[in-house]
């Protein structure tokens, strides 16, 4: 049973966390930013557990990302600031954990869906799945999703991915290197257990070691991006109010194209 959108699952040495809000395509709340946070502090000192699987429920989507409805009608500001905490959350516990994390992706990962699984430590994807950064289609700038992609893949893709905000394939992905493998279908459990239960043989002390000297620079890169996004808040509330920024959007659409694919829409 998920508790706050988050279940746990435990796989001879292998906790399985899944985002789990199938009505809002598995996008990230507060509640559940903090569940996610919580599961992974805790398998961080539990001797049972030897590495981490993240994915979601269900075939479509791994996470939509932060949940951007407003039902507390905060004011801009406000409620930017309570984004910026939700996405901070989220990346914080993973920056900070130093056991083997795997991301299964087992439909699209979107926003900060993307951003979490470019943190894994492997990223195995289903055949369907696909990774975007669409932000800048419904007027909020990705400071981290941009930094995070140039760690990952350098900045030619960042600017083709953020500017554009157009979804890649699991294939186009794995061709840039940015998903270590593309699952068959049906086999992708099968996949990341193995891909977990690999990384957890490794000497724990030494992973956590290079785990923590490959993350040099990613605390700073937070509370950078950070910092920016609250820095340009009142340029963006003018912008807005001017109506120079599209936001007929409001939450992620899964949609075919007419190749039959899903696409991933704002």
């Amino acid at each position: 049973m998920a508790q706050h959108g988050l279940t746990r699952e435990a796989r001879a040495g292998v906790l399985w966390i899944a985002f789990d809000r199938p009505r809002a395509a598995n996008a990230t709340d507060r509640p559940l930013a903090q569940a996610f946070a919580a599961a992974l502090a805790e398998a961080a000192t539990d001797a049972s557990v030897g590495a981490v699987v993240m994915t979601g429920t269900g075939d479509k989507a791994f996470s939509a990302g932060i949940d951007i409805k407003n039902p507390d009608n905060l004011e801009h500001a406000a409620l930017a600031a309570h984004r910026r905490g939700v996405v901070t959350t989220c990346l914080s516990a993973i920056v900070e954990f130093d056991k083997p994390l795997v991301a299964a992706l087992n439909g699209h990962a979107v926003g900060l869906g993307c951003m979490l699984a470019l943190l894994a430590d492997r990223v195995i994807a289903a055949q369907h799945a696909g990774l975007s950064l669409p932000e800048i289609d419904i007027g909020i700038p990705t400071f981290l999703g941009i930094s995070i992609l140039q760690r990952a893949a350098g900045s030619a893709v960042a600017r083709d991915f953020v500017l554009t905000g157009r979804r890649l394939s699991a294939a186009q992905a794995h061709n840039r290197g940015l998903i270590a493998d593309v699952a068959a279908p049906g086999a992708l459990a099968r996949a990341a257990q193995v891909e977990a239960a690999t990384l957890a043989a490794k000497p724990l002390a030494t992973f956590a070691l290079d785990k923590h000297w490959l993350a040099r620079g990613l605390r700073e890169d937070i509370a950078a991006a950070n910092a920016q996004a609250e820095a340009v808040q009142p340029q963006l509330a003018a912008a807005s109010a001017a109506g120079r920024t599209t936001t007929t959007r409001t939450s992620p659409v899964l949609r075919k194209d007419d190749d039959g694919n899903e696409r991933t829409r704002r």
